[in-house]
């Protein structure tokens, strides 16, 4: 009798031990399932990184590739504002290079394309031949591209000296999607003429007899006359006859009805009056004039030609 209870009790115990085993067992694979799903996602998600890894170092090389060539090249694009900036690197390259002349800047036209955006430029003025070789020399020559359409010249019946010439080119912008970020430094070789072309071709120019100036009889004047107020000074733009051709950071620039071009900051004094506004935004540029009865303000916008 106790050797049959004995018996059934460790049978109990067995049958006990065989379900919990049998449990654990369950739960253990469960587990293991687990970690074997996680691992196979590891590794794909480890794949799918190296992949991109792989991507983005091809992506760098070929950038870098990029830049060296653009830093290599001997001409180069920038996106840049038009046609502010082009007018303000010729300003430029007339200033850096003492070049005495005077000129009118038109935007005839422009066109978009993927990479990047032609404008088409007029430039009329009035200079000595080699001053207007010397600038289409740097604008050739220099970093920056510019292609040079058609270039005329005119004798000046002012000056036999002076040529009245009109320059017809392209500049170009480059879409912010395609600009590379390298820093471009404005720098601009001095033209040397014998180096250049093995001698001087101005030095042995004969100066040319002006036209004998026809002397009219003029009355004497009983007195001087009354000089005008000072911001009446013909030197000063006429802001009401003025265009305004374009504006870069805080400065704008504008053409007298005379052609002369005239560089204006903030506060800067015209006839009977001063720039009181610059708005980059909308390309508009404010005066504030001096009238009999108080004063007035006039609004300029730039005219696309």
């Amino acid at each position: 009798m106790y050797a049959r209870r004995n018996s059934i009790t460790l049978l109990f115990i067995l049958l006990l031990i065989s379900t919990a085993g049998f449990f654990w067992q369950r739960r253990e694979a469960q587990a293991l399932e687990l970690v074997a799903d996680r691992n196979k996602e590891l590794n794909l998600q480890l794949r799918g990184g190296l992949e991109v890894a792989e991507t983005l170092v091809i992506a760098q090389a070929e950038r870098d590739s990029l830049q060296a060539q653009w830093q290599r090249s001997p001409k180069k694009l920038l996106n840049a504002e038009e046609p502010a900036f082009s007018l303000s690197y010729i300003n430029w390259l007339i200033q850096v290079h003492n070049l005495d002349l005077d000129f009118d800047f038109y935007l005839n036209d422009k066109n978009p394309q993927a990479e990047f955006t032609a404008f088409s430029y007029t430039l009329n003025g009035e200079g000595k031949y080699r001053d207007i070789f010397s600038l289409i020399w740097y604008m050739t020559h220099n970093p920056l591209l510019y292609q040079i359409k058609s270039v005329t010249f005119n004798r000046s019946e002012k000056d036999l000296q002076m040529l009245n010439f009109t320059i017809m080119f392209e500049g170009y912008s480059m879409s912010k999607d395609w600009e590379i970020s390298s820093e471009l430094t404005m720098a601009s070789p001095e033209l040397n003429w014998v180096t250049e072309f093995n001698h001087d071709a101005f030095s042995s120019l004969v100066p040319l007899a002006p036209k004998p100036q026809a002397v009219s009889a003029t009355p004497v004047a009983a007195g001087p006359p009354p000089p005008p107020p000072a911001d009446e000074s013909p030197d000063l733009l006429d802001a009401e006859k003025a265009t305004l051709l374009a504006i870069t950071n805080n400065k704008a620039y504008l053409r007298a009805q005379d052609g002369k071009v005239f560089p204006l900051t903030l506060g800067g004094q015209v006839r009977r009056g001063k720039l009181t506004q610059i708005d980059q935004r909308n390309n508009q540029v404010a005066f504030e004039l001096r009238t009999e009865s108080g004063s007035k303000v006039i609004r300029l916008n730039i005219e696309f030609n």
